[in-house]
């Protein structure tokens, strides 16, 4: 017991009753691969409301992990209307434009894959979330000698949110490799 007379359990159950009364953060997650964003989102205490991936193999493993969630395969065919109502936007669009991966010139925003981030900031106007989450290699800052970065920070800003981002790295967070990403928020 401490010293204002209340056990850590009861803290604990305080909470614990406190968070059911609670309804769970919504997030959308866009371009949702194998659902990375939503597990950690959804280990977080938040709800996975709505998806949108093209890739068969990811699609049988959302389906799979999230059956009732409803699911779009094509961003290029997604309206505004269509997204359920989340407090919390989520993708990692296609990266294979901006990876130094690529061998030789990258394409960029220009390119047709990680060009699919315009589709997503146009639904993020329209419907302008309380919180937008984008991940994408660690290269992004570099492509094009940052100005396709710098286009990715404008059009959020224009839209008017504020803006951070870090680079990270997962061994630092207890995964066992080292894979480096830029996360925008």
């Amino acid at each position: 017991v401490r010293r204002d007379g209340v056990s850590p359990s009861d803290r604990t159950k305080a909470l614990v009753r406190t968070q059911e009364r609670t309804p769970a953060i919504r997030v959308a997650s866009f371009f949702a691969g194998i659902g990375g964003f939503d597990y950690g989102f959804e280990q977080a205490g938040m709800r996975t409301v709505w998806q949108c991936e093209k890739k068969e193999f990811c699609l049988d493993i959302l389906e799979k992990h999230w059956p009732d969630v409803p699911r779009f395969e094509d961003i290029q065919e997604v309206t505004a209307d269509d997204i359920a109502d989340a407090e919390i936007w989520a993708g990692g669009f296609p990266c294979q434009d901006v990876s130094l991966a690529r061998m030789g010139p990258r394409s960029g925003l220009r390119g047709k894959q990680s060009g699919l981030f315009y589709d997503f900031a146009e639904l993020i106007g329209e419907r302008r979330p309380q919180v937008v989450v984008l991940e994408n290699v660690a290269a992004l800052p570099t492509s094009h000698d940052g100005r396709d970065f710098a286009i990715i920070l404008r059009t959020l800003a224009d839209v008017g949110y504020g803006v951070a981002w870090r680079v990270f790295d997962s061994r630092h967070f207890g995964v066992p490799q080292s894979r480096t990403r830029v996360f925008i928020v």
